[in-house]
């Protein structure tokens, strides 16, 4: 369980630290709401789409990656943050979309530490496209090594109209990728990816027969309009949960949730398709639903992964950000994230606790703190 163990072991090595900061930023916070109140901007990052998070390991040490699409082209750009400093804006060579990418931080066969960034290619006008993906190998010194971009492969069943989700899960035997997305007629659909290879570098995908596979098949509940999100929370004895949420098919819609068990020592039990969970949407409150006009952002509160389940969100009217928890006693009613530039015309990002928003004015990228992870 190589990729689980070198991920896992670099977050528990960084949790004092990180535990620190989060109990001194939430006796400055106040009781309500638990958000970080100064976010500067990162510096040199603007975009008209929301941008992708994840985690990053140079040389033992976790930072924050960030990924966006130019906002006067359609480069892919990515920066990432060690020890409270920015490191340069650089580009993956040969990626460019018009909408958002998506990265997860995994290690290779060989126990490398990467970023896999995935993205919707303007190969079409206005409809479907291939989902193309680069994988960057950390070099001790901070630099990135990118692979060439792959198409996935599947055909136009793997083709998509919005950005993709891409989540490791913790608990696969080795490097495995899960990729969502909205493909053909609005469905929500999955392809799952396993590092092959000598020195991995490379994935295959599904089976001979089968690419990509749905999440559900109801006109309802399984089809959505915007980008999908996933996240894993880690429960007792190892065993995970992955979750996929997305936004009905319609201008305002509910936000709807599906799991599968990544069981430790096992991992996920399909090989191209998932057994997921019927769909439900998030209540909000007793009599409430969670509705939003975009792509939901979801990840766990804090760097250990095991929870609570952090949903952020724009609401069905206004720009202010929402946010809801998952616990093993219920969900949360939505509350507003505080702090300066916190409204988006977009979806949120989110990374273990950490949120990226897009400003309304000036197309900056600003990052809030969850401090009650």
């Amino acid at each position: 369980m190589l990729h689980r163990s070198k991920s896992r072991l670099a977050i528990a090595a960084a949790a004092g630290t990180v535990c620190a900061l989060v109990a001194a930023g939430a006796a400055m916070a106040g009781p309500t709401p638990p958000w970080s109140t100064h976010n500067p901007a990162v510096p040199h990052a603007y975009t008209n789409t929301t941008p992708a998070l994840s985690q990053i390991q140079v040389n033992g040490q976790l930072g924050t990656f960030l990924a966006w699409k130019g906002q006067a082209d359609n480069k892919v750009q990515y920066k990432y943050r060690l020890n409270g400093t920015w490191h340069a804006t650089k580009v993956i060579p040969g990626a460019y979309t018009n909408t958002s990418p998506s990265a997860a931080l995994f290690a290779t066969k060989l126990g490398k530490q990467a970023v896999l960034v995935a993205w919707k290619s303007i190969g079409k006008t206005g409809g479907l496209s291939a989902i193309k993906y680069s994988d960057g190998v950390v070099a001790n010194n901070g630099s990135i090594k990118w692979t060439t971009p792959h198409v996935m492969p599947g055909g136009l069943y793997s083709e998509t109209y919005a950005s993709p989700a891409v989540l490791f899960p913790a608990n696969a035997l080795s490097p495995r990728v899960i990729v969502a997305y909205r493909g053909p007629f609005g469905h929500v659909r999955i392809e799952i990816g396993t590092e092959i290879g000598t020195a991995g570098r490379s994935f295959s995908w599904g089976t001979k027969k089968v690419k990509s596979a749905w999440v559900n098949s109801s006109p309802t509940t399984g089809e959505t309009s915007a980008q999908p999100a996933l996240a894993e929370i880690i429960g007792s004895g190892g065993n995970g949960t992955v979750y996929v949420f997305w936004k009905g098919n319609k201008a305002i819609a509910p936000i709807y949730y599906s799991t599968t068990p990544d069981a430790a020592g096992h991992g996920l039990d399909g090989d191209a398709t998932l057994t997921w969970s019927t769909p439900a949407t998030v209540p909000d409150g007793p009599t409430a639903i969670a509705e939003t006009t975009g792509s939901p952002a979801v990840a766990s509160a804090d760097i250990h992964g095991d929870g609570p389940l952090l949903l952020a969100y724009k609401g069905k009217g206004g720009f202010f950000i929402r946010y809801q928890t998952l616990t093993g006693t219920g969900w949360t009613a939505h509350a507003f994230v505080n702090g300066n530039n916190n409204t988006t015309a977009l979806g949120p990002a989110l990374v273990h606790g950490t949120l990226a928003n897009v400003s309304r004015t000036d197309a900056r990228i600003f990052l809030h703190h969850y401090l009650a992870g």
